[in-house]
């Protein structure tokens, strides 16, 4: 069986300190205890990727139009274009998460290469068949995390069929019972990987 290409989009500034981060840690580890993988990273706090402006928007769309996707401007979306599994670790953050990821999002969306429109009705181009998010937070999200659904959304409008989401929150709470807490999603994503590898290999890859 052909190795799973995974891109991981590591939206986290704290870098090795960041419990999101080692959340996505232990899930690439459970991974590769039950097969092949292939990992590419995108560590957008070093990879600098800038917002959108008016010229570059105006340099984008001239390219797209063109359908020359070969420069530095769409090397992110390329990326995903090859990956089949994407995993995003991204802390909570002001009911969401840090900008760097809706920078990450805004490169994305590159039409007639991650969607197109046909009929006037944007169709998703991504050969990505699942995704994972994971978060943490020191505070409770109180059903107040607004960053996941527009993550789930946004992927599904490039064509990503399925997101998951494994969180752990309230782990700066006074009295919290931390160590408890984000063991738990240590093995919620050990039995993520462990469904996922086994789903993959009882179905036929396109």
């Amino acid at each position: 069986m052909n190795p799973v290409q995974v891109l991981l989009v590591n939206a986290c500034p704290r870098g090795s300190a960041s419990r999101s981060l080692y959340l996505s840690d232990c899930l690439l580890r459970f991974l590769r205890n039950e097969g092949e993988i292939r990992l590419r990273t995108h560590d957008l706090c070093r990879m600098e990727l800038k917002p959108l402006d008016g010229p570059h928007l105006m340099e984008r769309e001239a390219l797209c139009n063109r359908h020359d996707f070969h420069g530095p401007l769409f090397a992110p979306a390329r990326d995903l274009m090859e990956c089949e599994l994407l995993v995003i670790a991204a802390p909570y953050w002001d009911l969401s998460f840090p900008s760097v990821l809706k920078v990450w999002i805004e490169h994305m969306f590159v039409r007639n290469l991650t969607f197109v429109y046909r009929r006037n009705e944007p169709q998703g181009l991504c050969p990505v068949k699942h995704g994972v998010y994971l978060t943490t937070s020191g505070s409770p999200m109180n059903g107040m995390d607004f960053g996941f659904p527009y993550i789930r959304e946004a992927m599904r409008f490039l064509g990503v069929p399925s997101m998951d989401v494994i969180s752990a929150e309230g782990l700066d709470l006074e009295g919290a019972r931390t160590e408890e807490i984000l063991q738990r999603a240590v093995e919620e994503s050990r039995e993520w990987a462990i469904r996922y590898m086994k789903q993959r290999k009882s179905t036929p890859l396109d």
